[in-house]
């Protein structure tokens, strides 16, 4: 019966030495010749590695006994290693740390009789695998040479059953060692075999898996059978797994059996290798019984382990059930609360509609009250009107016939008398009404008593009472009776004072006619002598009657505005039309831009809304569609409030006309004015309402009532419907026939029919005036002879103009006008002028004429030059200024241009209306220039859109268009997303697009082509994040483009043709192809996002995938780099070389360059990088902080910013930059299954930099080495051509063609202990550095170089380090928030099938990353296979429901370059909660996007915190 010893009860400590192994371990510590009692880490490392370990578990057990950590032993610390190797063996966990009692004296141990564990025990146990690898995989070829014999495993024997003996389980048994020599495998394939089979066990495990095994056996082309029999004979202890031997052994028979020597049934003992030929000494059974009772401790083992397992689940389930009914209770409790407060609300809901109901009756018993107002407010104003004109009367009856004072006194005596007169009958009136009031109020006393006594005595007094009643009565018809007659008789007396009066105003007027009249006879006798005697000159003086007559005249016509000043001072407001507005109810009021419309404030209603009037229309209307007119414009009347104060001369005059009453609203009041104040000069400059003008409220115009005209022609701007029958109906373009006009509306005739239309909706046509059919009243042209006799100042505005323009308004009161027409200007007031011609009369803008003299002074002098007309432009679009010295334009604003700026400002005065001139600067694209011989208008800028200059940019070819910063550009072209076709005054050129930005007026959401209704339904934040995020992925399509036709259109050609060596095509497009990878994964991503989300849907998240795509753009700190390097390349071939030069435009005339040069391609690497954070930055301002994707939008822009940082760094880092590229080139990396790119991104280090470099030694041999210190890794190199000229200066030297090789394996800084000697007074500059199992022992010329090396080795480690624990720390605490979740999804990664092959063996290194915003989860990476199988299991936590989407990436591992796209796919969470509310828990078969072949199987598992989620 076999024994087994155990260690596990009491009995001695397992880890202690005892007295026997101590003396077996010094013998074979003397028998490895010691060196002053210690051995090297060589000669142990040999020695040990016969034990058959893998390396990682002989470096654990090297760190555990290498007490004092010198890289030496001794023979205490030979003989810990040793035990521990014994104690692994046995199938024994190594400790932490060293247990005490190993470091103590040996004992004995009475458990050393016991015979010790089956080996065929130990071997079944899986090999002990650390977290992180930190031994590479170990080849014989590392060994020293000669050292064969070496790598055989040691033989550990064990006892059997009928033996009595026992034997210590050391590695040097008792009994005698079985020499290697007696197997009968040749040496030769030993050391073959078994450095094959260390080439396999990549994992370092001890041993080959059957898939493993038999891919190698699968190379020998055996036929099945055969190699069944190789595996039964190979496999000796049936584990189905190959052993170091065991592999050997298998190699071994496969090489007779294609040797065509027969395979033996049973294997011989001199087959059976040294470490396993107990088994046949041996009982057989003993192995099996081994098995059986290792099979049974694990499953019992495993049982116990089950048991505690459902235990623990069971309790969590019953807390998690506590948990839920409390979590029920309180949710019962607010739902009851909740249902109160809903009762609260719905009652205070029922309070506010009733109360809102009330306002409402009070509100239009509010209005019923206005209108009432309105109407008293209305009869006043005519009543004040009648009186205004007869005090009009009364102060021109004075002024004109001063010496009719007796006819006035006799008048006036009488008016007083009759005044005396009405006054004694309203006396009367009032003592009657008195005494009436008095009799009622005696009738109210008596019914009141009536009330209070008994019913008998009211009976006694009815009877008298009545008669009383019958009495007062009587008395009071008579009383009335006599009021009636008074009244009439002082109406009849009124009547007959009315007629006298009219009789004496006739009177009165046919004398002032006449006066009149011969006072100007008289005058122009006067005039014609006084023109005689000065020749021409004007007369400084004049008559009193002459200036009596012109005050009289400017007296009217100026107090006409303060009686329309009156007339609108009744709460009423003037605003201004912005924009047309067009009623959609019989409640609501249209209008047209430019509109004066007149507003009650104090109406209120819905808030936003305004009422008001417009041409008799009264309704409501949006307040943001109108503009209040400045206090400074409410002199002026509303129907004018566009007109500049002026004197117009009319076709018809007030003063010509009989004074009546209804004329009265236009008469003057000069009832506070007196005389003496009203001199000339200052009457001329006041404001004149004395031309007559027509309501624009006549809605239905009366004929004969406006201005009769012949041979004016119109034509229509669109279409007109007639509303009524009086209207004319006519189409776009017809010709009108215009025959009467009024203010607003004209009457005309078009094919046949005759009606009223509005005149806005037609313009006249060039070369019509009008003719008037009623001359001018002899008050007009006496005004206008009386004006040219004034002072010379007035005499000057007096004067001919010629129109340099046509002039067109539909404003009245304005004067139109076409090119070449003379115009007499008779009053000049700022920039709007007053002229005439033809008798029409009107103002129009002062620049667009020009003096008539002005011509012919000009052409008398012949200077030879031609004056040039100034140009006008008209607002197309409004502009509002930014700063004082700029103009805030408005559409349809006229502007004289004074200056124009090459970047695209012009300076010009604003010809604005009743305001002071304005002078400033404004951008071109926003006016169209004005023809100077039609209205015909040419746009400044016809431009796509309009961009500001971020930077200055000065142009590098023809092509392109310089601009500074600030300047306004119009973009012509964006079929480039990074080179724009712009246009500044006239000159246009392409631009790079990130050096602008768009103006506020281009919203990116307009070009978003979304459909219309998803679009409506966005808020407007929403439409331009959108609009970003569209912009985003069209310009990163049209980037990739640009990449690719660089490669075939300049690249490839180029590099065919030869006209460039390789080094200047490399040194051009450094890493082209490059970018071209790194750009693809990051399109391929946001295509797959596009097309899971819907091509015509919102994108929702985006952030993730910049995120993760833009920390794996290094190749771009490259490239950019040496960009400055290649331009200067490029240009210096460009000038010196004229064929070059032809080449390379001959490359540019493909369609797809659209005529930009390869120059202007190598920029867009740069400006794609630089307007990563831009784009970036606008998708996350139009972001919400709510939303799921904003944190991973802040993320994603902070990586932008860093990669920017970078680059910069890079490009200012040259010299860094350049000693990268130089050792690129001069050292060569074979042996490495990737090659690295120096000038690169480290993995978490940012950009690689050159820390130290310099000339190293081994310490033994004193090898010469070339060592270079990055900050990611070290590497160690030998020179294998010599310098042309020495020193170490040359090192980096252009002009050097030294050549390097690598000496070792790059050694990482995360995995390396630098070390000084242990002996501090030694000089010689030698130190240490451990790199997992293998210590370099290097010296350098000096202590001061050794210190150099040993401070930067270890600071850069240290730096490694940390950067690394962050990272860890930050992924980690990612996946821990858990506390804001709604739910959880458990991801269940199972395996991967048919995935695209990256490696040279058609292999891949396969690993997986599942993603849902900023939690991450990556699986292990799986060696050679297209079809890994992870069984990984992850859990996110989900925030929302419906935005959270699952990712999931496949890339293949590299190790200095940036790991290869293999697929990715997307499942939104929202549709997995929908798969398993029917389904549960699924499978699903997810197939992976932008990658030929490739499929991956996962299993979701969505848990919901809250189950009303579901619903």
């Amino acid at each position: 019966v076999i024994t087994f010893s155990c260690c596990f009860g009491g009995g001695p400590n397992i880890w202690a030495i005892t007295s026997e192994e101590r003396a077996k371990h010094d013998k074979q510590f003397d028998s490895l010749k010691p060196t002053g009692g210690y051995i090297t880490g060589d000669q142990a490392r040999t020695f040990f590695l016969q034990s058959g370990l893998p390396a990682s578990i002989l470096a654990e057990i090297w760190t555990l006994s290498d007490l004092n950590k010198d890289g030496k032993m001794d023979q205490q610390e030979f003989s810990i290693a040793m035990k521990l190797i014994k104690l692994k063996l046995q199938g024994q966990h190594l400790p932490a740390v060293l247990p005490p009692v190993m470091k103590q004296t040996p004992v004995f141990s009475p458990l050393m009789s016991a015979p010790p564990m089956s080996l065929t025990s130990m071997t079944s146990i899986p090999p002990l695998v650390i977290s992180a690898p930190l031994v590479p995989s170990v080849s014989t070829s590392s060994l020293p040479n000669g050292t064969s014999s070496l790598l055989q495993p040691l033989s550990i024997p064990f006892s059997s059953s009928n033996s009595n003996s026992s034997s210590s389980a050391s590695l040097a048994g008792n009994s005698p060692k079985i020499a290697s020599s007696d197997w009968a495998v040749p040496q030769a394939s030993r050391l073959k075999y078994r450095q094959k089979f260390n080439s396999l066990d990549k994992s370092m495990s001890g041993y080959l898996s059957g898939f493993q095994a038999r891919n190698a056996l699968l190379q020998s082309n055996l036929s099945q059978t055969q190699l069944a029999t190789i595996w039964s004979l190979a496999d000796i202890d049936g584990d189905g797994q190959l052993k170091a031997d065991e592999f050997v052994l298998a190699m071994h028979l496969t090489d007779m059996a294609k040797a065509g020597q027969p395979l033996p049934l049973t294997l011989p003992l001199e087959l059976v290798p040294p470490s396993f030929r107990y088994i046949t000494e041996g009982n057989v059974t003993f192995l099996q019984a081994a098995k059986q009772e290792l099979e049974r401790q694990r499953r019992l083992e495993w049982e116990r382990i089950r048991r505690q397992e459902l235990l623990n689940q069971r309790n969590r389930e019953q807390e998690e059930i506590v948990k839920l009914t409390s979590k029920k209770k309180s949710l019962n409790l607010e739902l009851e609360a909740l249902t109160d407060k809903h009762q609260q609300i719905s009652g205070r809901l029922q309070d506010i509609r009733s109360k809102k109901q009330i306002r409402k009756t009070e509100l239009e018993a509010l209005d019923k009250k206005y209108d009432q107002g309105i109407t008293e407010v209305k009869q006043l104003q005519q009543q004040l009107q009648v009186w205004n004109f007869l005090k009009t009367e009364v102060l021109v009856k004075l002024l004109v016939f001063p010496y009719a004072g007796t006819g006035i006194s006799s008048v006036h005596k009488k008016s007083l008398e009759k005044e005396e007169l009405c006054q004694r009958l309203k006396e009367q009136l009032d003592a009657l009404e008195k005494e009436t009031a008095s009799k009622l109020a005696e009738m109210d006393a008596f019914n009141s008593q009536l009330k209070v006594h008994a019913l008998s005595k009211y009976l006694k007094k009815k009877k008298r009472l009545e008669e009383e009643r019958m009495q007062e009565k009587v008395q009071e018809k008579l009383k009335a009776e006599e009021a009636v007659a008074l009244m009439r008789e002082r109406e009849n007396n009124q009547q007959l004072h009315a007629e006298q009066e009219k009789n004496r105003q006739a009177t009165i007027l046919r004398e002032t006619e006449q006066q009149r009249q011969r006072q100007l006879e008289e005058d122009k006798r006067k005039q014609e002598q006084i023109a005689k005697e000065n020749d021409g000159a004007p007369t400084k003086c004049m008559s009193l009657s002459c200036i009596k007559m012109v005050t009289c005249f400017l007296i009217l016509s100026g107090n006409a505005v303060s009686v329309s000043e009156s007339r609108n001072s009744v709460a009423l407001v003037n605003y201004r039309a912005l924009y047309p507005f067009e009623a959609r109810n019989h409640d609501e009021m249209s209008f047209n831009t430019g509109d004066v419309i007149q507003v009650d404030e104090k109406t209120v209603g819905e808030p936003g809304w305004l009422y008001g009037s417009f041409q008799g229309h009264f309704g409501w209307f949006p307040c943001n569609y109108v503009e209040k007119i400045p206090e400074r414009e409410k002199s002026v009347s509303p129907k004018k409030a566009l007109l500049p104060p002026t004197v117009s001369l009319s076709t018809t005059s007030a003063a010509s006309e009989p004074l009546s009453p209804s004329r009265s609203a236009e008469q003057p009041d000069h009832q506070n004015t007196p005389f003496s104040s009203l001199n000339v000069n200052t009457a001329w400059q006041q404001k004149s309402a004395f031309t007559r003008t027509v309501s624009p409220g006549s809605v239905s115009p009366i004929h004969g009532q406006g201005q009769p005209v012949e041979n004016l022609k119109a034509q229509a701007l669109c279409s007109w419907t007639a509303k009524k029958e009086n209207h004319l109906n006519f189409s776009k373009n017809d010709i009108i026939t215009v025959l009467e006009q009024q203010e607003n509306w004209w009457f005309g005739e078009v094919h046949g029919g005759r009606g009223w239309f509005p005149k806005s909706y037609v313009k006249l046509l060039p070369g019509r005036t009008l003719i008037p059919k009623i001359p001018l009243p002899a008050s007009d042209i006496l005004l206008s002879s009386y004006l040219k006799l004034l002072s010379p100042s007035l005499c000057a505005a007096c004067t001919e103009y010629v129109a340099l323009y046509s002039y067109s308004s539909s404003e009245p009161g304005d004067l139109t006008f076409t090119e070449g027409e003379e115009i007499l200007v008779t009053q000049k007031e700022g920039e709007w002028w007053t002229g005439s011609i033809d008798g029409r009369t009107g103002i129009f803008p002062s620049n667009y004429v020009r003096p008539k003299d002005q011509e012919a002074s000009s052409n008398a002098g012949k200077t030879g030059t031609i004056n040039k007309k100034p140009e006008i432009a008209q607002v197309t679009t409004a502009y509002a200024a930014s700063g004082t010295e700029q103009l805030s334009l408005a559409p349809g604003q006229l502007i004289l241009i004074l200056k124009k700026n090459a970047s695209g400002w012009w300076q010009g005065e604003l010809q604005a209306r009743g305001k002071k001139r304005q002078k400033g600067w404004f951008p071109a694209s926003h006016v169209k220039l004005l023809g100077p011989s039609s209205e015909r208008t040419t746009s400044a800028a016809p431009s796509v859109c309009q961009v500001i200059a971020m930077y200055d940019y000065m142009a590098n070819n023809e092509d392109e268009l310089s601009f500074s910063k600030g300047q306004l550009i119009n973009v012509l072209s964006k079929d480039d997303a990074d080179w724009w076709q712009g246009e500044i005054s006239g000159v246009t050129g392409l631009f790079p697009s990130n050096y602008v930005k768009m103006t506020t007026d281009s919203d990116p959401s307009q070009q978003w082509c979304a459909d219309l209704q998803s679009l409506d339904t966005m808020q407007p934040m929403e439409r331009k994040r959108q609009g970003y995020i569209h912009e985003l992925i069209q310009t990163e399509e049209r980037y990739m483009d640009d990449l690719q036709l660089v490669l075939e259109v300049f690249q490839k050609p180029m590099a065919d043709s030869g006209c460039l060596t390789e080094g200047e095509m490399g040194l051009i497009f450094v890493n082209w192809k490059e970018l071209i990878m790194s750009n693809t994964k990051l399109l391929k991503a946001l295509r797959v996002r596009k097309k899971t989300g819907g091509e015509k849907m919102p994108v929702q998240m985006i952030g993730d995938i910049l995120a993760a795509e833009l920390s794996h753009m290094q190749a771009y700190i490259r490239f950019c780099s040496c960009q400055l390097n290649g331009a200067s390349l490029l240009q210096q071939k460009t000038d010196e070389d004229a064929d070059f030069k032809d080449y390379l435009k001959k490359l540019a005339l493909d369609p797809r360059c659209k005529g930009m040069p390869l120059s202007s391609f190598l920029l867009k690497p740069m400006q794609r990088i630089t307007r990563y954070p831009l784009l970036i930055k606008s998708i996350l301002e139009n972001t919400p902080e709510n939303h799921p994707d904003h944190s991973n939008l802040k993320l994603a822009l902070e990586r932008a910013e860093e990669l920017c940082s970078q680059v910069n760094e890079g490009v200012r880092e040259k010299e860094n930059s350049d000693r990268l590229e130089w050792i690129q080139s001069h050292v060569q990396c074979e042996g490495l299954a990737e090659q690295p790119v120096f000038n690169s991104l480290t993995n978490c280090l940012g950009p690689r930099k050159l820390l130290h470099s310099g000339k190293l030694y081994k310490a033994k041999s004193n090898k010469e080495l070339y060592g270079f210190l990055f900050n990611d890794f070290l590497l160690l190199t030998y020179m294998v051509k010599q310098f042309v000229s020495s020193g170490s200066d040359k090192l980096f030297s252009p002009k050097s063609n030294s050549q390097f090789k690598m000496y070792k394996m790059p050694v990482f800084l995360n995995e390396v202990l630098v070390k000084l000697p242990t002996d501090p007074s030694s000089d010689e500059p030698v130190f240490h550095i451990s790199h997992i199992d293998r210590v370099y022992t290097l010296k350098t010329d000096n202590i001061n170089e050794r210190t150099a090396w040993v401070q930067k080795i270890k600071a850069a480690s240290e730096q490694y380090i940390e950067t690394e624990k962050k990272k860890r720390e930050k992924a980690y605490q990612a996946r821990s928030q858990k506390t804001s979740g709604i739910g959880r999804l458990m991801v269940h990664v199972i395996e991967a099938t048919e995935l695209k092959a990256c490696k040279p063996n058609g292999k891949s290194n396969p690993y997986c990353e599942i993603s849902m915003g900023s939690q991450s989860y990556t699986t292990r990476t799986l060696q050679d296979t297209l079809n890994p199988k992870w069984n990984f299991n992850c859990q996110f936590f989900i925030k929302d429901l419906y935005q959270d989407v699952l990712c999931i990436t496949m890339f293949d591992r590299d190790q200095f370059s940036p790991d290869d796209f293999l697929g990715r796919t997307e499942v939104p969470v929202a549709k997995i909660r929908t798969e398993q509310e029917s389904k549960g828990p699924t499978t699903k078969h997810l197939l992976l996007h932008e990658v030929p072949t490739g499929e991956v199987w996962v299993r979701f598992d969505l848990q919901l915190f809250d189950q009303k989620t579901l619903l």
